[in-house]
């Protein structure tokens, strides 16, 4: 039974230093929804200096202010950077849904139609040779002219569908997504087309 009891308490232990450690850690939230864990900071006029683990004495990493959302020392304590410039921009409370929804489209986006028919799109236009290229580019920007019809998310997260900010996030998020890997596949199955036509011409 103390043998148990000791292992419980160890386990319990070793959870609340990770935890504690992990809430400690200093972060640089940025704008568009991603993260840096710096081991240091500091806030300049115009940006923010951090370094990362690993970096030398000498490297100093910079990351501009008006990219910045916020940032949280090593006692957890946030410090918000982002400030509405007027009417248009979003308040604090709905900056923070909408990096929430682009993170969630990082997350749980995934639409393998486009990278098929940017694929198609590449193999099919290679026939025009060099004078294809702008193909995969133009048609990556006819595909992320309209937002998902619906938001791919966990149930835990469904509520948030209706939040404007938030599904503002997710669509941008989404639409750049859709056009990184409209893209890659065209561009790759365009390269794969156009030299498998001068090998036939050969």
């Amino acid at each position: 039974m103390k043998k148990v009891l000791y292992k419980h308490v160890t386990i319990c232990l070793i959870a609340i230093f990770f935890t504690s450690k992990a809430s400690a850690q200093q972060k640089i939230k940025l704008l568009n929804g991603k993260t840096i864990y710096p081991i240091s900071y500091s806030i300049g006029e115009m940006f923010v200096n951090y370094k990362l683990e690993g970096d030398n004495s000498k490297k100093l990493r910079l990351v501009d202010k008006f990219d910045v959302f916020s940032v949280t020392d090593s006692e957890n304590k946030e410090d918000v950077l982002y400030k509405p410039v007027d009417s248009l921009d979003f308040s604090i409370e709905d900056a923070r849904f909408y990096m929430d929804g682009e993170n969630a489209a990082r997350t749980y986006f995934n639409k393998p139609g486009v990278r098929i028919s940017s694929a198609g799109v590449g193999l099919a236009s290679g026939i025009l040779s060099f004078y294809s290229l702008p193909i995969p580019f133009f048609y990556g920007i006819a595909i992320t002219q309209r937002n998902p019809k619906k938001l791919q998310l966990p149930e835990e997260l469904k509520s948030m569908e209706n939040n404007e900010a938030f599904r503002f996030g997710y669509n941008r998020e989404a639409r750049n997504i859709k056009m990184k890997q409209s893209l890659k596949y065209g561009y790759i199955s365009l390269g794969v087309s156009i030299a498998a036509l001068f090998l036939i011409v050969k």
